[in-house]
């Protein structure tokens, strides 16, 4: 039967040519094969899985610090400290206490003279004051007092327009003028730049109100 024979001997031709053109016999493939997809990638071993960005940090906590029983220079000093380089911080001086200051008559060297002056002011329209006694039996007259000196008179002014001339304004002894600082900033920074500068110091830190 020489169709089927050669249909036969045409079947094992077209598996041969598969064979070869399978084993690229006939070129090379491009698509398909993994060994050729390897060799196209660049440097395969430097690949890296990508990392996700880090996620960016809250902001600091910002806290305000009161610093008590400072000393006028103290605190200046302190507050100098605080703000200085990029800290970030800001910190403000306050006074506290200061001397006072009076208005007063005197001293007159006996009770007459005090009697006879206080009938003066009260003649005047003036009615608030204290008749005081000093030493060496010396009597003064008090009127008013004021925190600061500006204060002070401005009391004496108003007794002048009533027409009080013998007054004048006295500074009191007392104790000496202290301030109070307020810092504000971020409260690490803050607490630490707070214990390196006050070091030993007997001030006290609170929370501002």
């Amino acid at each position: 039967m020489p169709l089927s024979r050669a249909l036969f001997f045409l079947l094992v031709l077209v598996n041969l040519v598969l064979f070869a053109w399978g084993q690229g016999y006939f070129g090379a493939r491009s698509e398909g094969r993994e060994p050729q997809r390897l060799q196209e990638q660049l440097n395969p071993e430097q690949l890296r899985i990508g990392q996700q960005p880090t996620a960016a940090k809250p902001p600091a906590r910002q806290v305000c610090l009161r610093v008590e029983g400072l000393a006028q220079a103290e605190a200046e000093g302190l507050q100098k400290g605080l703000q200085e380089g990029d800290s970030g911080l800001a910190a403000v001086v306050t006074a506290a206490g200061e001397t006072s200051y009076r208005v007063s008559i005197g001293p007159l060297p006996n009770k007459a003279l005090a009697d006879k002056k206080a009938g003066e002011l009260k003649q005047l329209g003036v009615a608030d004051f204290q008749v005081v006694s000093g030493e060496a039996g010396a009597f003064s007259l008090h009127l008013g007092a004021a925190d600061s000196e500006a204060g002070a008179n401005d009391l004496l002014q108003k007794l002048n327009r009533k027409g009080v001339r013998s007054a004048h304004v006295d500074p009191l002894a007392g104790t000496p003028a202290t301030a109070v600082l307020e810092a504000r900033g971020a409260e690490d920074v803050l607490h630490k730049r707070l214990a390196a500068l006050l070091g030993t110091s007997a001030a006290t830190v609170v929370d501002c109100k």
